[in-house]
């Protein structure tokens, strides 16, 4: 019971953070992001372009979203496998792809509303194929742990 509990408090946290670093303004977030840009720039060119400077920055970006849902997808999946049990599990991978869904369209829906943040399909398609991979590691993990324990009985 104590894991479960751990389990949907982590998960709740996490869900909290991806939500905190989608609603930030579209100044804050874009700042960020290009100093980031910069200074790994800088360490790959000795004298980078702005050009440079803005393709290392959209690459960040979409490491960040395939990165941050990836966790999500896995984190959520671990969590549905620890609450449902046996031959419920698939049901409960089936519902972590739902709430991965809705969390990785809902995000970048509810940017249009933020000054300086844009909807993109693209970022959606990052974040739930991010997300796919997340729950395919966790489900290849499990049944590997499976398939061990079955080989060393």
């Amino acid at each position: 019971m104590l894991v479960i509990f751990l389990s949907i408090i982590g998960l709740m946290l996490l869900i909290y953070l991806v939500l905190i670093l989608s609603f930030q303004d579209g100044d804050r977030s874009i700042s960020e992001t290009m100093s980031i840009a910069r200074r790994i720039s800088q360490s790959i060119y000795t004298d980078p372009t702005e050009d440079e400077i803005r393709t290392i920055s959209r690459m960040l970006r979409y490491i960040a979203h395939l990165g941050l849902f990836f966790i999500v997808g896995f984190v959520t999946t671990f969590v549905s496998m620890v609450i449902f049990r046996k031959y419920y599990r698939i049901l409960g991978v089936m519902l972590s792809g739902g709430i991965c869904y809705l969390l990785a369209y809902y995000t970048e829906y509810y940017k249009q509303f933020i000054e300086g943040r844009h909807f993109h399909m693209t970022d959606v398609g990052l974040n739930w194929l991010g997300s796919v991979v997340g729950i395919a590691c966790m489900v290849i993990s499990y049944f590997m742990n499976r398939l061990l324990v079955e080989m060393s009985s």
